[in-house]
């Protein structure tokens, strides 16, 4: 295996490639990004977008970033007293680098535009077009692995005698580890030698541990950040070294890793920001943060399952749990370091998980908007997408709904699209827009409602006691300064009956879906007449 430096040496070395120009090629200048402020994501809605899968704009049925600034408008016009956009003001985009596979996370140039996603004109475009409607955009950022057609690795095949040799991970035997997460083999046959790829021989591993590597992937996401990009996420941050001795995951190599990144890129990007994918235990999440010094966000995943399963079950215990778990793990960091969600590429969409229920899918929502941290949310959730019922990849990220017109709903004109699948009737922007009552607009109503609180944008997170309202109860208490927002749902099948929540003040109810009257305060809790099944409100407490 490639020797690592001693940590002092290796950031000499980076900073020392860095400043001489550790990239292989020329790039045109660009115009630096605007100012940003640090810590501009924390009242911020994410939005992930699969650029194939979303809009097309050439009529090949291919999503490209013509298309997606073609439905910026959708996504937030940029004018706060309209009612025909969603309301999100940030956006993920998933790979867009060019990769010869339909999700990207193989990449074979970090600075290169996918040519089936139209060209660095085109994104630059789109860029200015988000940024004019106050839209902020962090790119994902594969830096555990690349392609085994990028040019690095084919010249790393060469042989020992390769300059790129030790770009990536050798060793002369092949040591037998299994994958932590799948158990497949680790180690991969090439030349007489054995490379690492922890996720398959197609996607070798970068040797991290090599200061000139490092300064490229940092040289590279500067690139991006001087065309005004405001951020990464991190794909696989647990992975992203090894050891010598079979350690693949989660190491202190890793974290170390993360700070560098983090320095390098803030000294000239103060407002960049970086989120962590460490698909883990909460305890394991909460670690990425470092001492303020590694990632700025990391999703929360186990918060994401328990939500999703009480959806799935009408019992809350396992989130409320969750929940607890999340704030004993960050006690003395920061809250928001956890960016909640309900499901991500990787997984089944939530309405499917959930059993098609779409009344589940409407208090799944509604809890997801009440939580610390900025909310993500993928795209076609805020309508009720369940995607195709494989478990393939293309399956959970199938074209998006715009109108509900064959074949193409909105999303192509051609008469097939790269991937097909079938939706309920109504499970469409132009239908759920069309419609008050839609899940569409239960998203829009609770994210404008979001933007207005500050006890729910940056506010802390409790759990008063509850009597009543049987095993679907939840009782959420975000307080900021002197504002507080009490948020109960109820997810059971049946109604809850009365319950009270043990919170002194003068409730004033901010919005509610199934709530049998008014709450009211009564010896020192706030008393609520019952829930319907599958749902919530929201109350400020004075």
């Amino acid at each position: 295996m490639t020797h690592r430096l001693h940590p002092a040496l290796h950031l000499a070395a980076i900073l020392a490639l860095l400043a001489g120009g550790a990239c292989d090629r020329a790039t045109k200048a660009t115009p630096a990004a605007p100012p940003s402020t640090p810590g501009w994501w924390t009242d911020r809605v994410f939005y992930e977008v699969f650029v194939r899968s979303f809009a097309d704009s050439n009529d090949d049925g291919f999503g490209d970033l013509p298309g997606l600034t073609s439905r910026l408008d959708d996504l937030n016009d940029g004018n706060p007293s309209t009612t025909s956009d969603l309301g999100v003001d940030a956006l993920w985009l998933m790979p867009i680098f060019a990769s010869p596979s339909s999700h990207g996370y193989d990449v074979t140039d970090y600075r290169a535009i996918n040519p089936r996603y139209g060209t660095l004109a085109d994104f630059d475009a789109f860029l200015a077009a988000a940024h004019q409607r106050g839209i902020k955009v962090i790119l994902d950022m594969v830096l555990n692995h690349t392609s085994s057609g990028h040019p690095w690795f084919q010249e790393a095949q060469a042989g020992t005698g390769s300059a790129r040799r030790d770009w990536y991970v050798w060793r002369g035997d092949n040591p037998g580890w299994s994958s932590p997460f799948s158990g497949a083999p680790v180690w991969h046959a090439s030349g007489g030698a054995w490379y690492y790829g922890i996720f398959w021989g197609g996607m070798p591993d970068l040797n991290l541990g090599n200061p000139a590597v490092e300064a490229e992937l940092i040289a590279a996401m500067r690139y991006w950040l001087d065309r005004g990009v405001d951020g990464f996420r991190l794909d696989a941050v647990r992975y992203f070294l090894e050891n010598s001795t079979g350690g693949m995951q989660d190491l202190p190599e890793s974290h170390a890793f993360l700070r560098r990144v983090r320095a390098a890129l803030q000294a000239g990007h103060p407002g960049v920001l970086l989120v962590a994918e460490a698909w883990a235990p909460t305890t394991t999440v909460a670690t990425y943060s470092g001492a303020g010094d590694e990632a700025h966000l990391a999703f929360g995943f186990d918060q994401a399952a328990a939500l999703v399963e009480a959806g799935l079950t009408g019992n809350a215990g396992g989130l409320g749990a969750s929940l607890s778990a999340l704030v004993q793990a960050l006690e003395g960091k920061d809250l928001a370091f956890s960016a909640p969600f309900l499901t991500n590429h990787d997984q089944v969409r939530a309405v499917r998980a959930m059993g098609g229920d779409r009344a589940a899918a409407r208090v799944a929502a509604a809890t997801l908007l009440a939580l610390p941290g900025p909310p993500f949310i993928y795209y076609g959730e805020e309508i009720g997408m369940q995607g195709g019922a494989g478990s393939a990849d293309e399956q959970k990220r199938t074209p998006m709904r715009w109108t509900g017109t064959a074949p193409g709903y909105g999303f192509t004109t051609a008469a097939a699209s790269w991937m097909v699948s079938s939706e309920a009737a109504g499970v469409d922007v132009a239908s759920q827009r069309a419609d008050p009552g839609s899940l569409w607009n239960l998203y829009r109503t609770l994210l404008a409602q979001r933007r207005g609180q500050a006890a729910l944008t940056g506010g802390g997170l409790s759990f008063p006691a509850v009597s009543g309202g049987g095993a679907g109860a939840l009782a959420l208490l975000r307080t900021a300064g002197a504002a507080r927002v009490l948020f109960v749902a109820n997810f059971a099948s049946a109604a809850s009956g009365p319950f009270t929540v043990a919170v002194g003040g003068t409730p004033t109810l901010l919005s509610a879906e199934g709530l049998s009257g008014s709450p009211a305060t009564a010896s020192g809790v706030v008393a609520f007449p019952g829930l319907e099944p599958r749902s919530f409100a929201y109350v400020t407490i004075n």
